[in-house]
């Protein structure tokens, strides 16, 4: 970029400011000389999700159940009113109108209108089956300048053999998400034709073409993987026929700069992308004609990004307003129509136009877009070096693929351990004739797709190759991945990368090393197995202090990495015996530990625990729980609701008379496990003299469950509580599964008896839970001006908040950081209050019995044949094996429970506020 355009550029950007729309002021931060005016509000254009514009500029949207064209009536820029143009089951994800014929994906299928009668919707035919029902299926579609049709899908898309029946498909084996595209007159079901033009894209919701025909693609991150080495942000691609984007699975992501990959325009951290639009007009600016302009949902952003340059913000939110972003479209006039919605959030349709001249300078001419990187001239001049004279080699630039020979790869490594220049290349280069890396897991992105054995003289020529670049490469990052798909067990090797990986500052990038260390797989020296651990036990710590986000694969693929380590019984013992050990950044390796070594891993962190009590985590004490010993150092904090499922778990088994409080709070926990050991250790306790609100508690519980067989048995436990306390019974009877409609009937009758006898008998009074709207309508009420985020901080754990969210690499719920700017504060605390209101598929509670009569919910991490991976409401990570599940369902209801802020005060609800609002 040039100086010129950085310094015209922050002179710009240095005179940020919202700008009235009339009388109404829209609190979004813009560039001075644009204005941004709300055109259509959610009466219109309720969860709004695609958009685009007809042949006169005039907005169409898409929605649950709509696709609608805007109507002006007054001409004044405000749109009044709608004419359906169609009607459709789910929500369309592409929306694009040709002349007088619109196209959409929706419904499980690309579809084209025929015929139009009037006013009525548009009538269609399905022209191909397509996936539309996932989050990561079918999304936006558009006609470019050549006269196809283009159709970008995300990676939970089927992909038929249809999308790549064409000779001329420049992609003949897709995989993961793709780009096809298909010619005007396409015909429908057997007779659909089409080419994938591009694919490896993980979540790309939309694409744009530029004047000259360059198409870009703005792709999601992989947000589970933050802080691991192969998290790559969002980031906008230019994609030629044939690129493949680098997303290869949950745990492998290529690099940008490998010579494989497509053209990255810029990086734009993390954040989930929506709309792409190319400006095409000079009536927005010269500054911006030509650019890329990308909506992000998650955080509220209107990303840009000029010819060789880097992507900058050009529209955020301010103070609590909710911009979440769905869809970005230029019209002819050239103002950008911006939509937003999903997920339930309130719907709108606003305009950013350009307003006086301050921008109308072109700072553009002569920049070119290749950023400094790889082309295909430099690879081209790679390959020609590399093919010495008599070389057995056979390496070509249309696929890089090598020959196979064993003797051919030990020459060419030696050549290129020998080369000055391009030696990253190189390196790629030798990785792919494995082709490259493949599969999920932690290693995914450190074993080859395509191993191979090789002769011991080639072993000693390939190490002693790898020892020299190892020691002189500037790429040493790539050069340790390519010793761990080797997988070569050399000594030396495996010692030289532990030693790159205990000298690495950078947590995530010793993760990387610490991988190839694994998947190199020699026996490291003595001297070198202290080091190894030490490095292992300071990652996590390090990412901590450095306020790095971790989320839920973070624990799972980092426990997969210690066992493989741990496979040298002399790091795990080095670790436990580390005077350090027992920190709450230690314990995602509590789970790997050997079992003889687990022992004295808890006396160390019970010994942490008591030497600093505020500091305890619920990881820490979860360790603890299991060991009787610990038994009274985890009732020390039987008083903190942070703690009271883990305290309920440890002491259930064999409670006395001081338990029973702590038991009593195990009765509101939201996981039904607790609940059921609360009530087993309440019944063991002998000693007991009736109070009204203990009965209180138990029909409230009651009153919250259904009638699956892990309810029903929570239910029976209740039920004979009850018959302990009071030495009644009303015909309720136990261990009754699977009941029909009227044996739940007459099970409803006898707890309705148990109502009425302990009204009359206990003075029990049951109060009635506010419904929705008067909870809605206490905090429109509440002044929010007296939140404090530091209160709101405490209060996020004491409400159970922190278990699912943020919950240190756990995580059962989405990240919240940004909330604030894409939900208004309303949408917030009504999705608080009502959970189960429009619940994503990824957010509904899987419900697992086990044969030993243990329940468990939350949501799937991971599964296979073997078992299933659970993260729980309680910000556990469960595995359960296959043979011991007894059943499982998948709830129609949020993992979010309702009630959550059933007993805050005003005060809690804006100091929680408060809080969210600065994630």
């Amino acid at each position: 970029m040039s100086k010129l355009f950085l310094c015209a550029a922050f002179c710009v950007w240095i005179a940020l400011a919202s700008v009235n729309a009339g009388a109404q002021e829209i609190p979004v931060e813009l560039p001075q000389g644009f204005s941004i005016q709300k055109v259509a509000g959610d009466e219109l254009v309720p969860d709004a999700s695609a958009m685009t514009v007809d042949s006169s500029g005039i907005p169409i949207v898409s929605g649950p159940g709509y696709v609608r064209r805007l109507i002006d009536d007054d001409g004044d820029g405000l749109f009044d009113k709608f004419e359906t143009l169609a009607a459709t089951k789910g929500i369309a994800q592409g929306v694009w109108f040709d002349g007088k014929q619109m196209w959409l994906t929706v419904d499980g299928a690309i579809k084209r209108s025929v015929s139009r009668e009037g006013d009525q919707p548009f009538v269609f035919e399905d022209v191909v089956p397509i996936t539309t029902d996932a989050e990561h299926g079918a999304h936006a579609i558009r006609k470019g300048a050549d006269g196809w049709w283009y159709v970008i899908c995300g990676n939970a898309t089927k992909i038929r053999d249809q999308y790549h029946s064409l000779s001329t498909s420049p992609v003949k084996k897709p995989r993961a998400g793709f780009l096809m595209r298909f010619p005007a007159d396409v015909g429908t079901g057997e007779q659909f034709k089409a080419e994938i033009f591009c694919h490896g894209f993980r979540n790309a919701y939309d694409f744009d073409f530029d004047d000259d025909k360059k198409l870009f693609v703005y792709d999601s991150d992989g947000e589970r993987d933050i802080s691991l080495p192969w998290y790559r942000p969002t980031r906008i691609f230019r994609m030629r026929p044939g690129d493949d984007a680098g997303w290869v699975s949950a745990s492998w992501k290529r690099p940008a700069g490998y010579i494989d990959m497509p053209e990255l325009i810029d990086e734009f951290g993390r954040g989930s992308p929506t709309g792409v639009a190319v400006c095409r007009s000079e009536k927005f600016g010269r500054l911006y004609q030509r650019g890329i302009f990308v909506g992000d949902w998650t955080f509220g952003r209107i990303g840009f990004v000029q010819r060789g340059g880097k992507v900058e913000v050009f529209a955020k939110p301010k103070e609590k307003f909710g911009f979440a972003i769905t869809d970005l479209e230029f019209a002819q006039d050239g103002s950008l129509f911006v939509s937003t919605g999903g997920r339930g959030t309130e719907g709108a349709l606003y305009r950013i136009r350009k307003t006086d001249e301050i921008q109308d300078v072109d700072l553009t001419a002569g920049l070119d877009w290749k950023r400094e990187g790889v082309s295909a001239e430099k690879v081209e001049k790679l390959v020609r070096e590399l093919k010495a004279d008599g070389s057995k080699r056979n390496v070509e630039i249309e696929d890089i693929v090598r020959d196979g020979k064993e003797d051919s790869f030990a020459n060419d490594l030696e050549v290129y351990s020998g080369i000055t220049s391009s030696i990253p290349f190189a390196i790629r280069e030798l990785q792919l004739s494995f082709e490259g890396c493949d599969g999920n897991g932690m290693f995914a992105g450190h074993r080859a797709k395509n191993p191979r054995e090789f002769s011991e003289a080639d072993r000693e020529s390939i190490s002693k190759s790898l020892r020299t670049m190892l020691n002189r490469s500037d790429d040493v990052f790539e050069v340790a991945r390519l010793i761990g798909m080797l997988h070569l067990k050399d000594d030396a090797l495996t010692g030289l990368v532990a030693n790159v990986a205990v000298k690495e500052k950078d947590p995530v990038k010793r993760i990387h090393y610490l991988n190839c260390v694994a998947t190199e797989g020699g026996k490291l020296n003595d001297d070198m197995v202290p080091h190894v651990a030490d490095s292992l036990l300071r990652i996590r710590r390090e990412i901590d202090v450095a306020a790095l986000p971790v989320d839920r694969n973070w624990n799972p693929r980092m426990q997969q990495l210690a066992r493989e380590l741990f496979r040298d019984m002399r790091i795990p013992e080095a670790i436990v015996k580390d005077a350090s050990f027992g920190q709450p950044s230690d314990i995602w390796m509590y789970d790997s530990l050997p079992e003889i070594f687990r022992s004295i891993a808890r006396a160390k962190i019970a010994a942490k625990v008591k030497l600093n009590p505020d500091e305890a985590t619920r990881e820490q004490l979860q360790c603890l729980s299991v060991d009787p010993k610990r038994k009274d150092l985890i009732r020390t904090f039987a008083d903190e609701d942070e703690f009271t499922d883990i305290v309920v778990m440890a002491i259930s088994a064999k409670p006395d008379e001081r338990d029973f409080e702590v038991l009593s709070r195990g009765l509101k926990s939201f996981n039904l496990t607790v609940n059921k050991s609360s009530l087993i250790g309440l019944k063991k306790i002998e000693r007991y003299v009736g109070q009204a609100d203990d009965f209180v508690s138990l029909l409230r519980l009651e009153s919250q469950l259904g009638w699956t067989n892990p309810e029903v048995s929570v239910r029976d436990q209740v039920v004979m509580l009850l018959q302990k306390w009071t030495d009644k019974s009303f015909g309720y009877q136990i261990r009754q599964y699977e009941l029909p409609v009227e044996g739940i009937r007459k099970q409803r009758e006898a707890i309705a008896q148990w109502k009425k006898y302990l009204t009359k008998n206990h003075a029990v009074k049951m109060e009635i839970a506010a419904s929705l709207g008067e909870m809605i309508d206490r905090y429109t009420k509440i002044d929010f001006s007296i939140g404090d985020p530091a209160r709101g901080k405490i209060d996020y754990k004491k409400f159970q908040c922190a278990t699912c969210h943020d919950g240190g690499g756990q995580n059962s719920g989405p990240a919240l950081a940004g909330i604030a700017s894409r939900f208004s504060r309303d949408d917030v605390l009504r999705a608080i209050v009502d959970p189960n209101d429009n619940v994503p598929d990824r957010y509904r509670a899987v419900v697992v019995a086990t044969e030993d009569g243990q329940l468990f919910r939350g949501s799937v991490v991971y599964e296979s044949m073997a078992g299933i991976m659970l993260a729980t409401s309680t910000g556990e990570v469960v595995r359960i094996d296959s043979a011991d599940i007894e059943s499982r369902r998948k709830s129609s209801k949020s993992l979010m429970p309702e009630g959550l802020l059933n007993d805050a005060s005003d005060q809690d609800v804006a100091d929680l506020w408060a809080y969210l609002r600065g994630l």
